[in-house]
């Protein structure tokens, strides 16, 4: 997929482009593909090129948002494609998947393996995690946006695997320029306001340049059950309750096996607790349940599934609806740059970027579902009810599990960025020199209120009466009572406890927060020119060397790693009764803390080599090789190399191909984040049981970098009798090894059950061999492999018809591959034509499409884009892709339409002043129901697939003087 520029080709490759004042000369055109600067030359490496103004017309939110929309994009994270329940990690903001390379079993780590670059400079991540939010590039400067779909490691560097997405500012522009914009739902939610001004202006006899910009974001958010796929309660489940296995299949009668396949169903529940507690002796069931005034009456069991644990109806729970789908979210960005040229032959320049994002949500309850029961209540406690004396008095105590629905817990996260970058170009007797440093740092902030403080919960719950009052009994113990200074009793028989013990409920509540800090220093440095010339041109050819350093540090006040045993567990919860061996210091969020850092040094060269030319079927001929050696303190030393040619046998058509060995290095995160708690509904294979396991996770410093071979060809044709077209056909194929992945606990737990004796088994902690597990360990390893092969096609047509310009543009991709082996001995995973289902889906169309249509008479114009998904004959299963039988396991090709029409005034040279408006999704097209199988964990489509905004509206100003 791409249309390569070279010389003037850039306005072929734009239809409906703006008027030439707005271009680029040739002169100015660098190519992204290459490191070779060259008027004429063209690379062999595919790039697809998109004007920022072609990209604003159908979607005017922001740049990012209308890459996403290209089929060159897929399963990226954006506004609308992020799971808001735990917020352990920062999975927000617009990060570009680029052929969905990004680990498909690991997505909430966020897509990786595209390098992201302004104007030929890598951007630093903007979250310690190793992503990027492009939000932070300043949209009103981008000119152009070019796409490398090629291997461009050995060119640009590591995270180049699946390429190079390449933001060409417009380093020259003069004037003031500025846009005023306002959209919403139909459903009145999703409100959104965009607000940006960018000015340029030369001095010193046009020998200095400066550039400023600002822009603000906000987006207001919406909830899941504002749209009918998060409402009713979805999900996957079993078809076949009390299934009996007949074959000799073991998993037949697993959810999702061959007897027992996969249905849909409505309102459906996890069994293993109730909205005001399900009662338990010890880990068995009693078959009650408490209520909102205290009573006790029977647990509605509902209707029964082919999977444990889950049921339709009755008194189950299920992570509510009424909880965040978009994140409200605000955004400012800043950007200013100053150049000068000293001389015809040396400049200087110095540009910055800073950026803040504000996200605020609302994430998983305040809940008692960390085990069944998580709370236990023991005989003497005075607000145990009538009904249940003789119940405690018989066994001793009492279990509860229970999700309070509208105890919702309250994120707020923030995230700084800056990246500094300062440099030189000069000419020496025809040889360029280019040399330039970059300093990023990236701040983190997270807090999260209203989590049960374990120690404190467990110490408010187990309460006993004192001269008749309830009180915390660790207060009656003189040995650990300072511990707890302050403990306020928590009645668990009277309904929500936030309502019925207000001042237990706030002792036991607090705040879990850390603080992450990235910082990335770099200096590269290149030289390039034509040593001598061959009968067909000059050969031309570049070296240099980058430096980088990048520093990780993690703060915490909730670090896993100072409860790792059982003697400082002992010490932190002394005195305290029921603790369970999971607890650590809060609900669901606990952050370990983190110190790292990596040096790398590299030394890289390209040449290209002109074979022949104006020759009988050979108007041009050349050849193009790339080598890199790097070297990373923390794995050692790894070299990537690409070689390729172009071959134009007569003037209409150019044919290309290139080979690459493409590395992606293991970031800081990977390598050395502390342990982090998780929590996920797992079906343990020992006791059959179906509920909430808990999870520790934690970096890896023996992590490799992954390696991948890429293959490309493919032609241009830019017939001369059709004037104003021009088409690229590209096969690509990846094949990558030793990528770097991790179990899920599911996995783990089923690979046990399997072979009792597995190395797999030493992750998984439990009370006793027979019992639920009470921690599994989660970790990574370069164990993967990963295959994809696929075509991509870019055509545009541009011509005068009637008294107005048509430009028509079409961008297609179809995926012939993709397969994975997440480990040694597991089945090949075939992902091409599937839906994934799982707590953070993705999917993975045969083909996709983007059609735009863009008409201009006078001072009005209209576009008309079709976004085109392609169907899917079948579902996956992401944690046990083996058991990925469903029933109706097929999806429909979706088809997205947005319209925009604009008015433009001209204003004086080059100036103009245009009011525009927008409607996406125009025909307000629902996204398929799709639901996860742990019931609420995520709204019920596959949200990094389809639109599940509905019809939208936006309408602004956009001028330029």
């Amino acid at each position: 997929m791409s249309v390569l520029l070279a010389g003037t080709a850039l306005a072929a490759a734009f239809p409906g482009a703006a008027s030439a004042a707005d271009e680029p000369k040739a002169a100015d055109i660098i190519v992204t593909a290459t490191r070779i600067v060259r008027d004429g030359y063209t690379a062999p490496t595919p790039v697809t090129v998109a004007s920022a103004e072609e990209l604003a017309k159908a979607t005017p939110t922001n740049i990012p948002d209308a890459l996403n929309k290209l089929p060159n994009f897929q399963n990226s994270l954006g506004p609308g494609k992020s799971a808001n329940n735990f917020s352990a990690i920062p999975i927000h903001g617009n990060i570009l998947n680029l052929r969905g390379l990004g680990t498909p079993t690991a997505n909430p780590k966020g897509p990786l393996r595209t390098l992201i670059m302004v104007d030929g400079v890598r951007v630093a991540p903007t979250e310690y995690i190793g992503t990027i939010d492009t939000n932070v590039i300043p949209n009103l400067l981008v000119q152009r946006v070019d796409v490398v779909t090629g291997g461009a490691s050995a060119a640009w560097g590591s995270d180049a695997v699946a390429g190079v997405v390449n933001f060409v500012l417009d380093k020259k522009f003069v004037g003031l320029k500025g846009n005023l914009q306002a959209g919403t739902s139909q459903r009145g939610d999703n409100n959104n306001q965009r607000i940006g001004l960018a000015f340029g202006t030369k001095f010193a006899g046009d020998r200095g340049h400066l550039l400023l910009s600002a822009e603000y974001y906000n987006n207001d958010g919406m909830l899941r059950d504002a749209r009918k796929a998060g409402q009713n309660g979805y999900a996957w489940v079993g078809s076949t309750p009390g299934c009996v296995n007949t074959t000799s299949d073991a998993t037949a009668c697993s959810p999702g096996g061959s007897l027992n396949p996969y249905k849909q169903a409505g309102n459906v529940l996890i069994s293993s607790a109730s909205t005001y507690g399900k009662l338990y002796n010890g880990a068995t069931p009693l078959g009650t349940k408490l209520n909102a005034d205290g009573t006790v009456s029977p647990f509605n069991t509902g209707t029964a599934t082919g999977s444990a644990g889950i049921q339709i109806g009755g008194d189950g729970y299920t992570i509510p609806a009424h909880t965040t789908a978009i994140a409200p979210s605000k955004t400012y960005q800043n950007f200013g740059r100053l150049s000068f040229d000293f001389s015809d032959n040396f400049s200087a320049f110095t540009q910055m970027i800073y950026s803040r994002t504000e996200i605020a949500y609302d994430a998983m309850a305040n809940t008692l579902v960390q085990g069944s029961p998580t709370a236990t209540i023991y005989a003497g406690n005075p607000y145990i009810p009538a009904s249940l004396a003789s119940t405690v008095a018989t066994n001793g105590s009492v279990g509860i599990a229970a999700y309070y629905s509208d105890n919702q817990t309250r994120v707020r996260e923030t995230t700084d960025f800056i990246q500094s970058t300062s440099g030189i170009e000069g000419k020496f007797g025809g040889w360029k020199v280019k040399a330039d440093y970059t300093h990023s740092e990236s701040t983190h902030n997270m807090t999260q209120s209203g989590l049960w403080d374990w120690k404190k919960f467990f110490a408010g719950v187990d309460v006993v009466s004192v001269g008749g009052t309830p009180t915390c009994r660790v207060l009656t113990d003189p040995t650990v009572a300072a511990q707890y200074a302050g403990c306020q009793p928590i009645n668990l028989f009277a309904g929500n406890p936030a309502v019925s013990s207000p001042a237990g409920y706030a002792y036991a509540t607090g705040t879990s927060q850390y603080r992450a800090r990235f910082k990335h220093d770099s200096i590269t440095a290149s030289i390039s020119g034509s040593p001598f010339s061959l009968p067909a041109g000059p050969v031309d050819i570049v070296v240099g060397g980058e430096y980088r350093k990048q520093s990780m540090t993690l703060t915490s006040n909730a670090d896993p790693a100072n409860l790792d045993t059982a003697a400082k567990k002992a010490a932190y919860f002394a005195g305290l009764r029921g603790v369970q061996s999971a607890s650590l210091y809060y609900w669901l969020t606990n952050v370990g803390t983190a110190n790292g850092s990596m040096d790398v040094k590299e030394a890289f060269g390209e040449i290209a080599v002109p074979l022949l030319k104006d020759a009988p079927l050979a108007q041009q001929l050349s050849l193009n090789g790339a080598v890199r050696v790097t070297d990373y303190s923390t794995s050692g030393t790894v070299t990537t190399w690409k070689a390729g040619g172009t071959w134009k046998p007569v003037s209409d058509f150019l044919l290309r191909a290139t080979y690459s060995r493409d590395i992606r290095a293991p970031n800081l995160y990977e390598l050395y984040r502390g342990d982090t708690s998780g929590i996920g509904i797992v079906l343990d294979p020992v006791t059959g049981l179906n509920q909430n396991a808990s999870t520790v996770s934690g970096g890896n410093p023996k992590l490799k970098p992954e390696v991948a071979k890429t293959l490309t060809i493919g032609g241009v044709f830019t017939p001369s009798f059709l004037p104003g077209f021009s088409m690229s056909v590209d096969f690509y194929k990846i094949d990558m090894t030793g990528a770097i992945d991790a179990l899920t606990a599911q996995q783990i737990l089923n690979i046990c059950g399997t072979a009792g004796t597995a190395p797999e088994c030493s992750l998984i902690s439990r009370p006793n061999s027979t019992s639920f597990p009470s921690m599994v360990r989660i970790t990574e390893s370069n164990i993967s492999f990963l295959k994809t092969q696929g075509v991509d096609i870019d055509a545009s047509y541009r011509r005068q018809v009637g008294k107005g310009a048509l430009g028509i543009r079409l961008y297609a991709n179809y995926l012939g591959q993709f397969d994975t082996q997440l480990y040694a001995g597991q089945p090949v995973v075939h992902y091409a034509g599937a839906n994934v289902v799982g707590s953070n889906p993705v999917s993975y169309p045969r083909w996709r499409g983007s059609l735009s249509v863009d008409y201009t008479v006078g001072p009005i114009g209209i576009n008309i884009a079709e976004q085109y998904i392609g169907s899917m004959n079948r579902f996956l299963n992401a944690s046990a892709p083996n058991l990925s039988n469903f029933v109706g396991g097929s999806v429909p090709a979706y088809m997205y339409t947005d319209l925009s029409v604009r008015a433009r005034i001209p204003h004086g040279a080059g100036g103009y002043f245009e009011v525009f408006g927008t409607v996406n999704n125009l025909f307000d097209t629902d996204p398929p129901i799709i639901p996860g199988i742990t019931p609420g964990v995520n709204l019920a489509t596959n949200i990094s697939t389809y639109d599940m905004i509905g019809r939208a509206f936006t309408a602004g100003v956009r001028f330029k003087f």
